[in-house]
């Protein structure tokens, strides 16, 4: 029953589906242009005048503490929540030119609470499709390193879960839910605290992904305020209070912007937070 609602309470998330033009895959470039989000129902902005961008074979990593405005912004680039002002660009494109099944395909989402649905490990990773693609869901596990965690188990990748599965652990479920966001070989990746129940061999797994990303021209932001997740960033933004307080080069932000955390090397092996 919890499972279902956590459907519905997504579901009602997604606007009602409009008619649109079928645009082509883009590659890589995302912009976001002087975005500025105030939350479906609320009346204060979450994210202000916000703008950078990101681009083909580059990992960001966007930092700050909670309610920063991380999760605000990661729904506005997958196309959840609309922007008040400003823009948001994916090859070229203004993502609303895009119908949201092909936004799906093209950008992969592994949202901070992760949900499973009843069904099987296959399903879910297939996005609940009913005719899941074998080799695609096998793909998008080899890609999340989740594969020999799914052949593990007694009935594999057909391992019925009911929602709210207390056989897995947390940074199994999060395994899966990262296979979900890699299904259909999106061009780019977006993941809000990805560490936040991985441990150390989820988190080894999670920067080899962002290393094949990258190597395949392709791009990743994360959201975050864990060290372990920025090891392969190559561009770091602090987010706080919903406004940009830096934004450069990975290890020139850290030294500006992050006090009392080790040089990025150690940061690699570290379990503190950054924010």
């Amino acid at each position: 029953m919890e499972s279902w609602r956590a459907l519905t309470a997504l579901l009602t998330e997604i606007p009602a589906p409009v008619e649109k033009h079928g645009l082509t895959c883009p590659n890589a470039h995302l912009s976001v242009l002087n975005v500025t989000v105030i939350p479906p129902g609320g009346d204060a902005a979450t994210l202000q005048q916000v703008s950078f961008e990101v681009r083909s074979s580059q990992a960001v990593g966007i930092i700050g503490s909670s309610g920063s405005g991380k999760s605000t912004l990661a729904r506005a680039m997958t196309g959840l929540w609309p922007t008040t002002l400003g823009e948001i660009r994916f090859g070229g494109a203004t993502i609303d030119q895009y119908d949201y099944v092909t936004l799906g395909k093209l950008i992969g989402y592994l949202p901070q609470n992760v949900t499973l649905f009843p069904g099987t490990i296959a399903e879910n990773i297939a996005r609940m499709s009913e005719a899941p693609d074998d080799l695609a869901v096998e793909e998008a596990a080899r890609k999340a390193h989740a594969h020999e965690l799914i052949t593990s188990l007694p009935q594999g990748y057909n391992t019925l879960l009911d929602g709210g599965d207390g056989r897995l652990s947390g940074g199994q479920r999060q395994r899966i839910a990262l296979a979900r966001a890699f299904y259909g070989n999106p061009s780019l990746l977006i993941l809000d605290e990805p560490n936040s129940a991985l441990d150390s061999e989820g988190s080894e797994a999670l920067n080899k992904a962002i290393i094949d990303m990258k190597a395949q021209s392709k791009a990743v932001i994360i959201m975050t305020h864990r060290p372990l997740a920025i090891a392969q960033c190559d561009t770091l933004i602090v987010l706080k209070q919903g406004l940009i307080r830096a934004n450069g080069p990975r290890d020139e932000v850290l030294k500006r912007m992050v006090k009392n955390v080790p040089q990025i090397h150690q940061a690699e092996t570290s379990t503190g937070a950054l924010g």
